[in-house]
């Protein structure tokens, strides 16, 4: 997996969305997706393989749970700060990205991520639920195609689809004029129609060429992302969240929740490194690899995830008399397993400004 291609490609969606806009695109929309396009479907199963969700369908079923630990995190803000640092991590209480947008944004950096994952993985294929026999190889995509042995071929039939294409040109003038809601049922319209004359008269009419794989990737790839980037960044700034988030628990008892969790999850991150250090064979055997170089490489993680779930232990057990360190040491910890997914939210419900009093001397 090219790990900083994923940041890369990211950027290279946001980069020109913040340039058009002047640098007002909402920069929590930008992080939430950067975010799932570079971990994403990795989530928990880049450790825990065996788990069923490095797939396009099967993590978006993922997405939906996580999608409320994005619209949590939209209440925090990066604000100026008038001592130490010139910024700080302010909770606003006012979680500014729903559920609803936070889920498309997840998806939006699903989508991107395989596309990193299907043109440069070493398998290259399209993964639509892990593991799963109809998983599609680059090999196997004249699947898309229909056109088999008809690529690059001549035939009269290809004046149907310049037709097409050089009305569509044309036309397109007083609809890209109108706006895009115009403009997209053009999109949709000449579509439609290629996809029907391919499929009624033959892939003959565009020379043979691969038209199915390109609209299906590109559509997902590429404009799946941009379009659900663009729709959350409008429907928030047409809808601004005005109310503060009500808490349904008080954040004593809730704090009494979260710190069992992260005591549960430092414990089981404990035991699970402790089986990298003394039974590297053992995880070898899960991941596929047991070559001397691989067990070492678990035998190094394992060490470093162990401290890492210690930290995390030792700040939870603190949690529970409210010693001020041990907060930010949870914190720490729960902020570098966000690989993990979901130990972003414990760091982030500690950050809280009503959990922060609670740690305040009196």
């Amino acid at each position: 997996m090219p790990t900083f291609g994923h940041i890369f490609y990211g950027f290279c969606l946001l980069i020109p969305l913040m340039y058009y806009t002047k640098n007002k695109f909402n920069y929590k929309i930008a992080f939430i997706f950067l975010l799932n396009n570079i971990y994403g479907p990795d989530l928990v199963a880049l450790f825990f393989g065996y788990l069923p969700f490095h797939g396009i369908i099967s993590f978006t079923i993922f997405a939906l749970p996580f999608a409320l630990v994005m619209s949590y995190a939209s209440r925090f803000s990066l604000v100026k700060s008038n001592k130490g640092f010139p910024l700080k991590f302010e909770d606003g209480g006012i979680s500014e990205v729903s559920w609803k947008n936070a889920f498309l944004l997840v998806l939006a950096g699903n989508f991107s991520h395989f596309f990193i994952d299907q043109f440069f993985h070493i398998n290259s294929e399209m993964k639509l639920f892990d593991n799963a026999f109809f998983d599609i190889k680059i090999p196997q995509q004249v699947f898309f195609d229909l056109s088999g042995p008809l690529y690059h071929s001549l035939s009269s039939l290809m004046f149907i689809g310049d037709a097409i294409v050089i009305a569509t040109l044309i036309i397109s003038i007083y609809f890209l004029r109108k706006g895009y809601k115009d403009t997209f049922k053009l999109f949709l319209i000449a579509t439609g129609l290629s996809i029907i004359s391919m499929l009624l008269i033959s892939p003959l009419i565009y020379y043979g060429e691969r038209e199915y794989a390109v609209m299906i990737q590109i559509g997902l790839y590429i404009f799946a992302p941009l379009f659900l980037l663009m729709y959350v960044a409008r429907d928030i700034e047409d809808h601004p969240k005005e109310t503060l988030d009500e808490p349904k628990i008080t954040r004593k008892k809730l704090l009494t929740i979260v710190t069992a969790l992260s005591t549960a999850l430092a414990v089981f991150l404990i035991l699970y490194a402790s089986l990298a250090v003394f039974m590297p064979d053992f995880i070898g055997d899960l991941l596929g690899d047991t070559s001397p170089e691989a067990l070492t490489n678990i035998l190094i993680f394992g060490s470093i995830y162990f401290i890492i779930a210690l930290i995390l232990l030792i700040g939870s057990i603190g949690l529970f008399f409210k010693i001020r360190i041990c907060r930010y040491l949870a914190i720490g910890a729960s902020s570098y397993l966000i690989i993990f997914g979901f130990p972003i939210a414990i760091a982030l419900f500690l950050c809280e400004k009503d959990i922060k009093a609670l740690f305040s001397r009196e």
